[in-house]
């Protein structure tokens, strides 16, 4: 042994390390302290200066200016945040009442139902210049808000709502936003601000979620536009809540994954002309535009820091761990923006990386160690390291979402580990049809395949989010979350005496059991999906799409739907559940109200449609909105094939009559006939028109009827009823509605007739099935 080596190690443990490790270190922990406990910026400074002599043993003069240094970085981190923190508001934070904002949207607004979400940067409040950022709901417009589009609205300026289990004031806060605002008296639109770059990527970033979402079905295509993009105004509240129960909400956001595959693509593209180190500070310049393409969230920024560190130490032929380049992007970031300490999403992203590089390696090779005895063992090295990468980052974000949420997930590790593969199917599809969407045969193709990879992580996760005690409230001080992570640093310590023999084991090729498995099984449900024969039942499904109506009517290939719910686009995740694919033969607005109309754009834009068909009076609306659409009036049919028949019995002509003066009696009313079955859409008609009908001397009589107004109190006259003598009726209405429908009034009158009534708030899609003789009822939920 030479005495280089003998001298090295008697050296005292950590005093190799670097001051490149332990400056960046001290100022991030200074940063921390001051957000969880407190106290004067000595505290920090002390802590550093004991840590440091502690870790490096006996301190030589040389090594005196490290310590020095950490001292006062870490008490500068400290300072700095408490200075922040205590930054005073902007007047916006203190204002309550009506006042007249002007602002400008920061981010496409978010649909929920027929509402949107815009958050706004504010210009001026009753006419004098003013700052922050404040959040503001509004009924769905016809056309959508976008980001840098300026707006004027008066609006009632409240704090931020209290809620018990989650800082939603501080969580608005982190982002700059200081006050609320709901429904405002009135508000119009000033046009749209001179174009940025920033703007100017959003036009891309919308390119390819436009690709993806006409590629995909949903909720398939929130996925994928999620986990590519970060786009997440379509996100269903349903997903988010099963994916924050099972603990995988960190993988439908753009991380460190998103870039790395940016980069190794450009890299191998350019390694075609370039040398590979000179390719790779090329595909560096890629990244400022991608983070602002997708937003600069924490988990983007943190992995861009890292991607220059890491291509920097790969041109200089440097070794570098990756966790050296973790621990410098954290105290970037951190001395840029010293209120991310605070940020959950800062938070989740860095613990969640310090696993997957201090954790799963030691895992994964205490996992191959133990299966070596077996035949298989090589074999399964891919799917143990996929499985150890998975719960590695789960362990070590725990104390974090305990935290910050007052909960635990027991099951997020079995579904991380479970739907891990599927995410980088996902994320695979996600890429391809963001750039090659927009051609054809690629959205055909894509969207059958989407039903298998991105739609059975859903359906995992939707599986997996109910059962029992998926979830439990804990409040853990926070003694707890140290103690939690000082045993995981010896679970570790522990674990890394199996490395030689996992090394052993590892050393030559294996097949990729997981993954093979995977795709094999991908392969067989496609060509399962594609060759399976229906039964040649037409069927009529009143979907569910909240409050609103949406009727699909699907006989021999060919499907017609009768209006489109609300602008949120719950009709797009309706629709794959009923069956429906890419075509649409034809789309039928009854009346240009949101929640019969509002999926219009987005349905047109999206799928494939013969052609939309309206009243007169709602073409200008639907023309507004962006759908181009032909006049259809009482009398004309639509025809599915020889046995289905779609007929509009009202509105007249002539729409002058009393019985049709509101827009909702003016809306078609329209009467489907499978053979000798026959099914009454009755929109949103009230009780003038239900006279108008009865009285009109036209045959009425129907096996099934979609109840009228959503079951108000002002339709479904007890004449109306008698005249149609339904065995079946079906209500299509929102949970919890502000509407009060369906009314208790109107209930008790369908149930004494002896009618079965079906609610989709209670039993989700409604279907129809009829052979033209006889009829099934299916409910969703049953």
């Amino acid at each position: 042994m030479s005495a280089r080596t003998d001298t090295a190690r008697r050296r005292p443990p950590g005093e190799g390390l670097p001051a490149g490790l332990v400056l960046p270190s001290a100022y991030a922990l200074g940063t921390w302290a001051a957000a969880i406990v407190g106290g004067g910026w000595w505290l920090s400074a002390a802590a550093a200066g004991i840590a440091v002599l502690a870790v490096r043993g006996a301190v030589a003069p040389r090594h005196l200016a490290v310590v020095l240094a950490a001292v006062v970085l870490a008490g500068a981190g400290h300072a700095r945040f408490l200075a922040a923190a205590e930054r005073p508001p902007p007047l916006l934070a203190s204002l309550t009442g009506v006042h007249e904002v002007t602002a400008v949207l920061r981010e496409d607004a978010t649909l929920n139902g027929l509402s949107a979400r815009a958050d706004l940067d504010v210009e001026t409040i009753d006419g004098a210049p003013a700052g922050g950022g404040l959040r503001m709901t509004v009924r769905a417009p016809r056309r959508p808000l976008l980001a840098g589009e300026r707006i004027r609205a008066r609006a009632e300026i409240e704090p931020p709502p209290a809620i018990e289990t989650f800082d939603y004031a501080g969580y608005l806060r982190s982002r700059g936003i200081y006050a609320v605002a709901a429904f405002p008296k009135e508000w119009e639109r000033l046009g749209r601000r001179p174009a940025t770059f920033a703007d100017r990527l959003r036009t891309l970033r919308r390119a390819g979620t436009a690709n993806i979402e006409r590629s995909l079905p949903e909720p398939a295509a929130a996925l994928a536009a999620g986990v590519l993009l970060g786009e997440r105004r379509t996100m269903p509240s349903e997903l988010s809540d099963a994916l924050r129960v099972t603990g995988t909400t960190h993988l439908v956001v753009v991380s460190g994954q998103n870039v790395a595959l940016l980069l190794g693509s450009a890299v191998a593209l350019l390694t075609f002309v370039l040398a590979r180190r000179t390719a790779a500070i090329v595909a560096l310049a890629l990244l400022p535009p991608y983070v602002l393409l997708v937003g600069a969230d924490p988990p983007v920024v943190r992995a861009a820091v890292m991607a220059v560190g890491i291509a920097a130490g790969a041109v200089t032929g440097r070794r570098t761990p990756g966790w050296f380049y973790l621990i410098n992007a954290a105290g970037v970031m951190l001395a840029l923006n010293p209120l991310l300490a605070l940020d959950i999403a800062f938070q989740l992203s860095m613990s969640a990386t310090a696993g997957v590089m201090l954790v799963a390696r030691p895992l994964r090779d205490a996992a191959v160690a133990t299966v070596a005895r077996w035949r298989a063992g090589r074999a399964l090295a891919p799917v143990l390291e996929l499985a150890a990468t998975a719960t590695a980052a789960t362990l070590t974000v725990v104390p974090v979402q305990a935290a910050a949420f007052e909960q635990l997930s027991l099951i997020s590790i079995p579904a991380n580990v479970i739907v891990a593969p599927l995410y980088e199917a996902t994320v695979l599809v996600a890429f391809v049809t963001a750039l090659l969407g927009g051609l054809d045969p690629v959205p055909e193709v894509a969207w059958t395949a989407g039903r298998l990879a991105p739609n059975a992580f859903l359906d995992i996760v939707a599986w997996l989010a109910p059962m029992p005690g998926a979830v439990i409230p804990v409040r853990a001080p926070l003694i707890a979350g140290a103690l939690f992570y000082a045993g995981l640093v010896g679970f570790v310590a522990l674990l890394r005496r199996v490395e030689p023999t996992a090394r052993a084991v590892d050393g030559g090729e294996s097949v990729d059991v997981g993954r093979t498995l995977l795709f094999g099984g991908l392969a067989v449900g496609l060509w399962a999906a594609v060759l399976v024969p229906g039964d040649g039942a037409a069927t009529v499904t009143v979907l569910d799409v909240g409050q609103g109506l949406s009727v699909l009517v699907r006989d021999g290939g060919r499907a017609v739907l009768i209006d489109t719910g609300p602008p949120d686009g719950l009709v797009l995740r309706a629709l794959p559940r009923a069956g429906a694919g890419r075509r649409l033969d034809a789309i039928v607005i009854t009346h240009a109200d949101a929640d019969h109309a509002g999926g219009a754009p987005a349905l047109t834009r999206r799928l494939t449609v013969g052609g939309v068909f309206a009243t007169e009076r709602a073409l200008p609306a639907l023309a507004e909105a962006g759908v181009t659409a032909h006049a259809i009036d009482i009398g004309d049919r639509l025809h599915l094939g020889p046995r289905t028949t779609l007929e509009v019995l009202s509105p007249p002509v002539a729409v002058a009559a009393d019985a049709h003066r509101s827009s909702n009696d003016g809306g078609l009313v329209l009467l489907i006939t499978v053979g000798e079955r026959r099914i009454l859409v009755a929109a949103d008609i009230e009780a003038p028109a239900e006279r108008w009908l009865v009285a009109s001397g036209v045959s009425l009589h129907a096996d099934a009827l979609v109840v009228p107004h959503h079951g108000s109190r002002t339709s479904s006259t007890p004449e109306f009823l008698d005249a149609v003598d339904p065995a079946v009726a079906v209500i299509s209405v929102g949970s919890r509605n502000s509407f009060g429908h369906p009314s208790p009034e109107v209930l008790e009158r369908y149930t004494q007739s002896g009618v079965a009534v079906y609610r989709t708030d209670l039993a989700g899609d409604v279907t129809l099935r009829t052979d033209g003789e006889r009829m099934w009822v299916v409910a969703g939920r049953e």
